[in-house]
């Protein structure tokens, strides 16, 4: 209730500044015909994301908690994010909470959490910097350097910089957790560096990548057919990057996942890529809805059967 509230109270702020008679014709004119294909890219996306975490869970002959339980650890990591605060801690601290009750050490269950985080960025940062690198030389929608830049910069410096602390001659001393607590965080996500590393040259890994892929992709292709509802549409390089840039506002350590910041944070990025303020508000709206709020009511009813959830782990853990 409180996230829909701030993310409608952003809207209003943006409604006023586009014009509300303005926004009133985009939503009088949207194709409703284009919302099914924004549900099953929706689906298909969650169907990933799934993915991804029952490969977390089958490394190095871990249990198999099939698709079913694996999709429902994933609605709990969601869940997590719409009722807490700090939701990027939230979902961290649930699914944490799951790989241990799979009979993982505390050590293995948090370095597998952090790497599977890792992991879902490895597929974002490679699409945002070949997206950012086409539209750089004008061949897919035309951008500022401001937009393109800092993608172009600083996802091949947190590649090497990853390579750096994760090379075997260096990680059994970087990832030693001794010492001050911020000594013992960096420590941890040097070791969830590592398990990607180790993973991704295997066929999980690969496996892993897929889904990953997957669910970038089908929220991909849910904000291209909110748009195409209200008549708008971007190169696919321009509008990978206009998704990418304006997801970055997830990441930031803001309320209940991100609402509204990340509302404001795409419109006005689509707006640099040529859409007019009023249909790139509807756009995002319809996007929005399908992609976070779409998933909300499940991931809470998970949630609140995180109990149930853990004892499921727990056989399938025998």
């Amino acid at each position: 209730m409180v996230g829909a509230l701030v993310a409608g109270g952003v809207g209003a702020l943006i409604a006023r500044a586009a014009g509300f008679a303005a926004v009133r014709h985009e939503l009088a004119r949207a194709d409703a015909a284009w919302f099914p294909v924004c549900v099953v890219a929706a689906l298909v996306g969650l169907a990933g994301y799934a993915g991804v975490f029952r490969e977390g869970f089958r490394w190095r002959d871990g249990p198999d908690p099939g698709a079913g339980l694996a999709a429902a650890v994933m609605l709990v990591s969601i869940g997590a994010t719409r009722v807490v605060v700090a939701g990027g801690a939230g979902a961290l601290a649930v699914t944490f909470w799951c790989f241990r009750r799979a009979a993982f050490s505390t050590q293995e269950a948090l370095v597998r959490v952090l790497g599977l985080n890792t992991l879902f960025y490895v597929t974002f940062g490679l699409g945002a910097w070949v997206s950012a690198l086409i539209v750089a030389f004008g061949l897919g929608g035309g951008a500022s350097l401001a937009l393109t830049l800092p993608w172009l910069a600083v996802v091949p410096f947190c590649f090497l910089a990853a390579s750096v602390v994760t090379d075997p001659a260096r990680r059994g001393r970087l990832t030693c957790v001794e010492g001050s607590f911020p000594r013992q965080a960096l420590a941890y996500a040097i070791a969830g560096a590592g398990w990607v590393r180790d993973v991704l040259p295997t066929a999980l890994g690969a496996r892993a990548l897929g889904h990953s892929a997957l669910y970038w992709g089908g929220n991909v292709v849910c904000l291209w057919a909110a748009l195409h509802s209200i008549g708008a549409s971007l190169p696919l390089p321009a509008l990978v990057l206009a998704f990418a840039t304006g997801h970055v506002a997830t990441v930031l350590p803001l309320p209940l996942g991100g609402v509204g910041g990340v509302d404001a944070a795409l419109t006005y990025t689509l707006t640099a890529f040529g859409v007019a303020l009023a249909p790139a508000l509807v756009a995002v709206a319809v996007f929005r809805l399908f992609s976070f709020w779409l998933p909300t009511i499940p991931a809470v009813v998970a949630l609140l059967l995180l109990p149930r959830i853990g004892r499921r782990l727990v056989v399938a853990s025998a």
